[in-house]
């Protein structure tokens, strides 16, 4: 799998496991793609010019499609997470 991705292919889904320097370039990641939308849709609020205005919107809302496709990526993560810290303290109470 790592050849094919240095080979310049696409993976087509996150793998299973995300170690932790990934989830912190994930956050990096969701914090440029939120910070990109609210910039487009703000320069969109104060131009004057139609066409510029809906340019603006539609890159508002392409950064706001790349923060939501992050997310999703990273909440079977999170709730594995989840799973497993609970598995862990139910072992300690018992």
């Amino acid at each position: 799998m790592y050849n094919q991705y240095q080979r310049g292919s696409r993976m087509s889904e996150p793998p299973e496991i995300i170690t932790n320097k990934d989830l912190l370039y994930l956050q990096d990641a969701l914090s440029w793609e939120l910070l990109a939308s609210k910039k487009a849709h703000h320069f969109a609020s104060e131009s004057q010019d139609p066409q510029i205005k809906q340019q603006l919107e539609h890159l508002a809302e392409v950064h706001q499609r790349h923060y939501q496709m992050l997310l999703r990526h990273l909440q079977p993560q999170t709730q594995q997470q989840n799973i497993n810290q609970y598995n862990q303290y139910s072992q300690y109470r018992n």
